[in-house]
């Protein structure tokens, strides 16, 4: 698992940790039935407080994409990954909604939009090389 986060984003550490993990979960880089490292072990490696981390994991055990097992441990769920590409659309067109409402918020026009989203794809693609 590859987390990396930015503490100068308007994004708050814990839902770039959740985008992050979900979208390592939906990709497959994680599979499913995958025990996740613990709280502890994630916000040493990220540098970031444990109470963000158990947000996060939080968060993605509500939308089930993990389960969280008392005095066991986190894993990747196993109904997330079977997930149809339309399920995946789905997901992913709500967090660009969100996305697309801050840019009209900060007068960002559809034209500059579709640049930046090239290159946050081009910048995603040469870091995973």
């Amino acid at each position: 698992m590859r987390l990396q986060v930015n503490p100068h984003s308007s994004t708050p550490l814990y839902a770039q940790i959740v985008e992050q993990m979900r979208n390592q979960i939906l990709s497959g880089s994680i599979l499913a039935g995958t025990p996740l490292p613990s709280v502890r072990e994630i916000s040493e490696m990220i540098e970031v407080n444990s109470l963000t981390i158990q947000k996060a994991l939080k968060i993605l055990e509500v939308e089930k994409f993990i389960i969280i097992r008392r005095g066991v441990g986190a894993f990747v769920s196993e109904s997330i990954v079977s997930l149809t590409i339309e399920q995946k659309v789905e997901l992913i067109k709500t967090g660009l909604v969100n996305v697309v409402n801050h840019a009209k918020e900060l007068s960002i026009d559809k034209e500059r939009f579709n640049i930046l989203i090239e290159e946050c794809w081009g910048e995603v693609n040469q870091n995973n090389d």
